[in-house]
């Protein structure tokens, strides 16, 4: 059955609400000592151990072009990654959760510059409602923004993630999707493992494991293996635009999440800024220009039936 676009956001969707738990049960693993840099290890090699269990027939059989699309992909979902990490460690958490949304700006140029996508502009009035929506829930416009350090890293965050989905999004279309699953998990693998062992020192001994090992595996099976795989999967089948705003959910799933757990209370601004994200990403997916064509032909028609 050939996948449309409804379908591969729908599968989007779904991804978002993957990674939007994933901030819960990253939250647990953080508490009880689990460093970032392992955390993304271990994500990274139960991701890389389940594509090879699942699709090791189609990987053995990698060129050196699927090679070099995958590990392009791998590091700029990485850089995202990193950045992200280093950005939190010296600003807001706030902060950090908006600029790093401000992405989904930086998407449209990228695919303008680099692959000749003209502007829409339904998209520029998405992506401003939908910043708008990430500013209410991230408490950003009750704070006067400092500019630091920080700051400047998770900006770095923004163009890496942006580049990593309008790159899935437009030059992994003709290679199959669990060769560059494969090469995202073995670059997170890697990356997380040097970030571990150079920045972290390699630090485990304070580990409660009793209670680690359920959020590793969570994350590491579903919210990268099942969630990055079925992302790659369903970026080839719509636009990096509608990726980015889709995506962005997982803030939204996230804080619902956290909500659930009782990690932090329920508030106004997340059911405002949840809104308008989601009407955000309605306004993007409807296409006028059809409907106003099919309404002006209706009219047409009644007109020449004598109706």
């Amino acid at each position: 059955m050939k996948m449309t676009k409804l379908m591969a956001n729908i599968l989007l969707l779904i991804t978002s609400v993957f990674w939007g738990s994933g901030f819960v049960v990253t939250k647990i693993a953080l508490d009880v000592n689990v460093s970032a840099g392992f955390i993304n290890f271990v994500r990274g090699f139960l991701f890389v151990v389940c594509v090879l269990l699942f699709f090791h027939k189609k990987i053995f059989k990698m060129t050196f072009k699927d090679f070099k699309v995958g590990v392009i992909a791998g590091l700029l979902n990485f850089g995202g990654f990193i950045t992200q990490t280093i950005g939190v460690m010296y600003t807001t958490p706030s902060n950090n959760a908006f600029i790093s949304a401000s992405y989904v700006v930086i998407i449209p140029f990228i695919a303008w510059i680099f692959y000749g996508k003209k502007f829409q502009v339904k998209s520029l009035i998405a992506i401003a409602a939908c910043i708008l929506g990430m500013a209410i829930i991230s408490g950003i416009t009750n704070e006067e923004i400092n500019l630091n350090i920080g700051d400047v890293y998770t900006l770095f965050c923004a163009f890496f993630y942006a580049g990593s989905i309008a790159y899935l999004g437009y030059s992994t279309r003709t290679t199959d999707f669990s060769i560059v699953a494969f090469l995202l998990a073995a670059v997170q693998a890697i990356g997380g493992l040097l970030f571990f062992l150079l920045v972290e020192e390699g630090h485990l001994s304070d580990v409660n494991w009793s209670v680690a090992i359920v959020p590793l595996l969570y994350m590491g099976i579903v919210c990268s293996f099942v969630g990055q795989t079925v992302q790659v999967l369903a970026q080839k089948h719509t636009s990096a635009t509608s990726a980015g705003l889709i995506m962005m959910l997982e803030s939204v799933f996230g804080s619902i999440f956290s909500i659930t757990f009782g990690f932090e209370p329920f508030t106004m601004k997340l059911v405002m800024g949840g809104t308008i994200i989601l009407l955000s990403i309605v306004l993007m997916e409807l296409e006028f220009k059809q409907f106003f064509f099919k309404n002006k032909e209706t009219v047409k028609n009644k007109i020449y039936s004598g109706r």
